[in-house]
């Protein structure tokens, strides 16, 4: 059995206070392999927050995959969004960061798809970086015969149904296709601070998209979340651990069995 906690757009500088205090211990008691952070660490951009984010991150004793958003490029300062986006999460974050997470059940390996400017309005867009993209696939075939292989970046690929923001990542969909036809299993990203599980048919291979919430107190509608992604012989399990009345609450899983997934269907 492989455990992996599945943090997003926990906002340091806006956390849930109360929840952040009880995270540690609920989490450690899952007994995690691994711990992956989808993005959006801050709300500024600060260094205050980067801080207070780095001791909280050290403090989990297992291995660590962290992926920027686009809240961790500095939001006052229009120099360093410029010529140093990642400036502050390069020296605080990232060297914490392992370059992938890999065992004889799952490989996961991470890709940036926030900027901190961009020829539009709103920067808070993704971007799939195509030729980034293939690096990361060509990682994901070094992995373990028959294990399941998954992406992490912040930004959802295509937004599900029950997102509240109506959005779209550039070059979102040819890099579902990319995946899928590459025999990729699923894709664990953040953003939207609502979680979410979806299976993906755009070709003649599935691909997974499991979004977690937020751990903010930027909610919209939901409470706050994390996932808890649990795979064995037979199954992939992802259970969003919402937090209730001052506890973490499991809500139901979403199971998907491995014999369904396209590596056991022959895809190549």
């Amino acid at each position: 059995m492989t455990s992996i906690i599945q943090f997003s757009d926990i906002h340091f500088g806006v956390e849930d206070r109360d929840a952040m205090a009880a995270v540690k211990a609920y989490t450690d008691s899952l007994k995690p392999d691994c711990i992956l952070i989808c993005g959006d660490i801050t709300q500024d951009g600060k260094t205050s927050e980067f801080k207070a984010a780095q001791t909280w991150i050290n403090s989990f004793n297992v291995p660590r995959l962290i992926t920027p958003g686009n809240h961790d490029t500095p939001v006052y300062g229009i120099f360093q969004r410029l010529f140093q986006p990642w400036g502050r999460y390069d020296r605080y974050i990232a060297p914490m960061s392992e370059p992938f997470y890999a065992d004889k059940n799952v490989m996961i390996v991470t890709m940036n798809t926030a900027r901190g400017v961009q020829a539009k309005l709103d920067w808070s867009l993704g971007v799939v970086d195509l030729e980034i993209l293939d690096e990361r696939i060509n990682t994901l075939h070094s992995a373990e015969p028959g294990s399941l292989k998954m992406i992490a970046v912040h930004h959802p690929f295509i937004y599900p149904e029950i997102s509240p923001l109506d959005k779209e990542t550039k070059s979102g969909p040819e890099g579902v296709e990319r995946l899928s036809n590459a025999n990729i299993d699923a894709i664990l990203s953040g953003h939207i601070h609502t979680p979410f599980f979806k299976d993906r048919d755009p070709g003649e291979t599935n691909i997974l998209s499991i979004g977690s919430g937020t751990l903010s107190t930027r909610r919209r509608g939901v409470p706050a979340s994390f996932n808890h992604i649990q795979i064995d012989d037979e199954n992939l399990s992802v259970t969003a651990i919402d937090w209730i009345d001052e506890n973490f609450i499991p809500a139901k899983p979403w199971i998907k069995r491995r014999s369904e997934l396209s590596p056991q269907k022959g895809a190549t």
